[in-house]
């Protein structure tokens, strides 16, 4: 290759390189990072109204392949092609053409791949990721790049005739496989912090012999009041040591609101003053769907709304804490709906359609398969407004009867079941999504949730949560 050539040959690694980043940036929003997500929603054009059209397709069913984010793959993909080009670089002339060819043999592969990604995107999940267009172009620009290469394309074993061709090939062929292993490698650290952020939403158990409390937390919650009226017997309180007094007082409570760690400990010890003495509220948990031993020590009543973000992310980590709880804990799940086709109590409609999707949640139940359907609604997105078809369609996607479904949804006393559900948390007070109850009393904070299911317990002979 001429000069040109070789500058050809730099431009479509700097452009393999660019794809690698964008892709990296894909797979750290896709699992939740919170500086990848900012960025992807600036770029995006995040509205505030929903969900940017890239998040839409990172959380669609068609963001992975055998669990592996679609992203991860174009990390892959790049970082691979990136190597074989800089591998080009430093063989002779005469070889360069033909290993040039492979690359441009793999971008016309990958053009193909974005093409098919590109018409799931329009027909499928009915939004567009901006940075996964990017990439797309910047394929189309590596691959415009080195066009001039595509005539050693029609013979590439040509490219292992000679011994720098094969040690070439051989080194991309190991590189791309430690490559792999390191974005899989990647992909598992990933996977794992999203859980322990999901999981970190439920709060964290006491420690089995709690640390005494912190000065100014103690300060902030007592409620002993002002130095007390001097009598007989005592010495007057001067006006000095009065001053003294509320300027000590002072400074605590603002080295408390001053430290993080404190303040959360004030609100953590507030929370659980308020829900000791809350009254036990009588819940009917009769046919409900519940996840966890019906027997558990501790049962959670969790009112919630299908296109509640927040009842999303609780419903992510309640499923891992469950699991892990040994037994301690039932959830039972109540429907919500923050909409007024079926909530007349509210002002106007928060989340329209959540009313429909409801009804399919108790036909669910109806049919053994809550949890199916639970899970496939929550993962979904881009939902607005869902009606009849698309409660239909989730429950197919779930593996329920979509006609028994149907049928169901018309039922008079699928509604009668609705208005139940809604008509007891008014009673109850309920106002937003999610609201928790434990064992009949109202969780004043949702990161409260594994202390307090830690400590009713402990009341019940069980041991104390580990860390």
């Amino acid at each position: 290759m001429k000069t040109s050539g070789v500058r050809r040959l730099v431009a479509a690694l700097c452009l393999c390189l660019a794809g690698a980043a964008v892709s990296g940036l894909l797979l750290l929003q896709h699992h939740g990072e919170g500086r990848a997500v900012s960025a992807v929603d600036q770029i995006c054009g995040d509205s505030g109204d929903g969900p940017s059209g890239c998040e839409t397709v990172a959380r669609s069913r068609w963001s992975s392949v055998a669990g592996l984010p679609l992203a991860g793959l174009g990390v892959i993909f790049y970082v691979s092609l990136a190597l074989l080009l800089a591998l080009t670089l430093v063989v002779p002339d005469q070889r360069r053409t033909m290993l040039a060819s492979l690359v441009v043999l793999g971008l016309a592969l990958g053009l193909l791949v974005d093409l098919l990604l590109l018409g799931v995107q329009v027909f499928s999940v009915k939004a567009f990721c901006t940075l996964c267009i990017v990439t797309y172009g910047l394929s189309a620009g590596a691959l415009f790049v080195l066009l001039p290469a595509w005539r050693g394309a029609l013979e590439p074993a040509a490219a292992l005739g000679r011994v720098e061709g094969r040690l070439a090939v051989a080194g991309w062929a190991f590189g791309t496989l430690a490559v792999g292993v390191a974005v899989l490698g990647l992909e598992a650290t990933l996977d794992h912090r999203e859980g322990r952020r999901q999981m970190a939403l439920l709060g964290a158990p006491a420690p089995a012999d709690p640390p005494p409390a912190a000065p100014g937390a103690s300060a902030l919650a007592s409620e002993d009041p002002a130095p007390s009226e001097p009598s007989a017997k005592t010495a007057p309180v001067t006006q000095v040591q009065d001053a003294e007094y509320w300027q000590q007082r002072a400074e605590q409570l603002q080295q408390t609101l001053d430290d993080p760690q404190k303040l959360e400990q004030y609100f953590s010890e507030k929370a659980q003053q308020e829900f000791d003495a809350a009254t036990v509220e009588q819940i009917d948990l009769e046919n409900v769907p519940v996840k966890g031993p019906p027997d558990a020590p501790v049962n959670v009543v969790e009112y919630s709304d299908f296109l509640c973000p927040f009842c999303r992310n609780l419903a992510a980590g309640l499923a891992q804490f469950v699991p892990q709880a040994g037994g301690r804990v039932a959830v039972y799940f109540k429907n919500f709906p923050l909409d007024k086709d079926c909530n007349e109590s509210l002002s106007r409609s928060t989340h329209p359609g959540a009313c429909a999707l409801a009804r399919g949640a108790i036909c669910a139940h109806y049919q053994g398969k809550f949890e199916a359907y639970h899970d496939q609604v929550f993962s979904a997105e881009g939902l607005h407004d869902p009606g009849v078809a698309d409660v239909v369609r989730l429950a197919g996607e779930a593996g329920l009867n979509p006609a028994a479904m149907r049928g169901c949804l018309e039922d008079p006393a699928t509604e009668k079941a609705l208005d139940g559900q809604i008509a007891e948390a008014r009673r109850l007070a309920v106002r937003s999504t999610p609201t928790l109850y434990v064992n009949g009393k109202k969780l004043p904070r949702i990161k409260d949730l594994l202390p307090v299911v830690d400590k009713e317990a402990r009341k019940k002979g069980f041991p104390p949560l580990s860390q």
